[in-house]
C-alpha cells in the first residue's frame, strides 16, 4: 500500500507491539494489532491507513505508543457499546473523551429511576425531524460511543431532574444518532451534532420549533 508517512520501521514497530495474558498458568503472548483486527472486527488494510493518517495529521512517532492507545481506546468502547467509531478523526482528543466516559459510566445507574423520568410529552416531529426520548441509560451510552461526545455523564443528571436528554434525528433514519439534545425548563439549552459540532440551519428550525411548542407549557416529570 502507498502511505503518506508510515516507513518500514514503523510497520516492524506495529506488528511486534505485544502484550501477554496468563492462561492455565502459561503466558499467552498477543499483537495488539491482531487483537483489534480478529476480536475488535477492525479491516487489517483499513487499520493501516488509519495508522498512516495518524501520524501524518497528528504528528504520532511512536507507533508501538498509538498501536497501545487504538487497542485501549476499542477494548474500552466495546464495553460501553459496540456502536462505537473504529477510526475516528482526531484520534488523540477521542480516546481522550473515551477515558472520561469510560470512568464515567463505569458508574451504576438506577434504570428503575431513569425509566420514572422518562417524558414522552418532548416527543414530537417537525418536517423531516423527530425528537426521541431514550428509553433507557443504555440508549444514552450509545448516543455518547456514537456521537463522541460526553452525554452520558448526563445520565445523573436526568435521575435528578436536573435536565431530560433527547435525540434529534431525521424521520427517515430514527435510529441513526444525529443531533444530541438538552433540555431544561421545556427549552433546548444544548444542541451538538457529533464531535460536539454545531448544528446545522435546518436543524435549528427545528429546534426552534420545539421551543416554541414547549414555551408555556409545564414539565410534568419535574
Amino acid at each position: 500500500m502507498d502511505y503518506l508517512s508510515l516507513d518500514s520501521d514503523d510497520i516492524y514497530i506495529v506488528w511486534n507491539t505485544e502484550t501477554w495474558d496468563r492462561v492455565d498458568g502459561a503466558c499467552i503472548y498477543y499483537s495488539f494489532f491482531n487483537k483489534l483486527v480478529n476480536e475488535f472486527g477492525y479491516n487489517a488494510k483499513d487499520l493501516w491507513l488509519y495508522l498512516d493518517r495518524i501520524k501524518t495529521f497528528e504528528a504520532v512517532e511512536d507507533m508501538g505508543f498509538l498501536i497501545r492507545e487504538l487497542y485501549d481506546y476499542a477494548d474500552m468502547m466495546n464495553q460501553l457499546s459496540p456502536k462505537y467509531d473504529k477510526y475516528p478523526r482526531h484520534f488523540l482528543t477521542t480516546h481522550r473523551i473515551a477515558c472520561r466516559n469510560y470512568n464515567r459510566m463505569k458508574k451504576e445507574f438506577s434504570e428503575e429511576l431513569f425509566k420514572k423520568r422518562i417524558n414522552k410529552q418532548y416527543e414530537c416531529s417537525f418536517g423531516d425531524y423527530i425528537f426521541i426520548y431514550p428509553d433507557s441509560t443504555q440508549d444514552i451510552k450509545d448516543e455518547a460511543a456514537s456521537q463522541n461526545n460526553c452525554v452520558a455523564s448526563y445520565i445523573d443528571k436526568v435521575i435528578d431532574g436536573k435536565c431530560h436528554i433527547l435525540f434529534l434525528r431525521k424521520k427517515n433514519k430514527p435510529d441513526e444518532s444525529l443531533v444530541t439534545i438538552e433540555v431544561r425548563n421545556n427549552h433546548i439549552v444544548q444542541a451538538r451534532r457529533r464531535f460536539n459540532d454545531d448544528v446545522t440551519a435546518e436543524d435549528q428550525k427545528a429546534i426552534d420549533a420545539f421551543n416554541k411548542k414547549f414555551e408555556n407549557r409545564e414539565d410534568k416529570a419535574a
